[in-house]
């Protein structure tokens, strides 16, 4: 349920959520709200998604606030997307018992599926037997980028396997980028409850990083909230709180203007307007 906001729970943690029809994308995210600032360390929603404050910005916080969050929504036929934090086995069991799948990154708050996941991609590469499923290029703004996309089955050791029995494939994501003439190379993990043989699972990753940048476009441009000079601790959580909170509503609401700069623009100009794009 969500919690009532208190002056502990300002800070402003986030976990957002909509219904949308079978076979949907469900995305659940954290992130640092204003990294230039060291008291701005709340998790930020996603703006595609009504959310609720869940307490200080703590990471044991937002895992209890989720799996809390996942027994109350409608998830069957859904694909849940997550971020490593959220790899937990009672949070991918929650999600089976709905019906649901789920691609979550893995890092090394999970050292031991992050290692075994790791090595088994790495014998393969070292083989040469890698094939890849998706490969895709981009380029701008002076910047390149080919990201490579690999699926595999899942054989984790007897005792992973034991812990992990909703884990049925694991993914590589290998990211090449080059800017001023300089290059870097990064392998993201991911482990999946769907079929390796899953076409699209590059693109629920791709889909999960695009809402997230999404986000933070909005809010610097929009918001300016990477100029906010605002430095006091309560006030930058706060105010964090608040400008995700208008941005769930300017970005679910059909007032008319095209885009969330202008919304904002025609509320502070015309009461009625404003009022509509509130209350509907």
């Amino acid at each position: 349920k969500p919690t009532k906001p208190t002056q502990d729970t300002h800070a402003g943690g986030f976990v957002g959520f909509v219904a949308h029809p079978k076979g949907r994308i469900q995305k659940i995210d954290g992130a640092v709200a204003n990294p230039e600032t060291p008291a701005a360390n709340a998790p930020a929603i996603d703006p595609d998604r009504w959310c609720w404050p869940h307490g200080p910005a703590m990471n044991t916080a937002e895992i209890e606030t989720v799996k809390d969050m996942l027994d109350i929504l409608e998830l069957k036929g859904a694909v849940v997307t997550l971020d490593a934090l959220h790899c937990q086995r009672e949070t991918l069991e929650k999600i089976s018992e709905k019906k649901a799948h789920v691609v979550v990154q893995v890092k090394n708050n999970q050292p031991k599926l992050y290692q075994a996941v790791q090595s088994q991609f790495q014998s393969l590469f070292d083989a040469q037997k890698e094939k890849i499923v998706v490969e895709h290029k981009e380029s701008g703004h002076g910047r390149q980028e080919e990201r490579y996309v690999f699926q595999l089955k899942a054989k984790l050791p007897p005792e992973l396997t034991e812990k992990w029995p909703t884990i049925r494939s694991i993914i590589a994501v290998e990211r090449h980028r080059s800017a001023n003439g300089k290059g870097t190379v990064d392998t993201s993990y991911y482990v999946s409850s769907l079929s390796p043989k899953h076409k699209l699972l590059g693109h629920y990753i791709r889909q999960h990083w695009r809402i997230e940048n999404s986000q933070h476009y909005i809010l610097d441009v929009v918001f300016n909230e990477d100029a906010s000079r605002i430095a006091m601790e309560d006030a930058v959580e706060n105010m964090a709180l608040f400008r995700r909170f208008v941005l769930n509503i300017v970005k679910q609401s059909n007032c008319g203007a095209r885009s969330q700069r202008n919304k904002l623009k025609r509320a502070g100009w015309n009461d009625d307007y404003r009022a509509q794009l509130f209350f509907g």
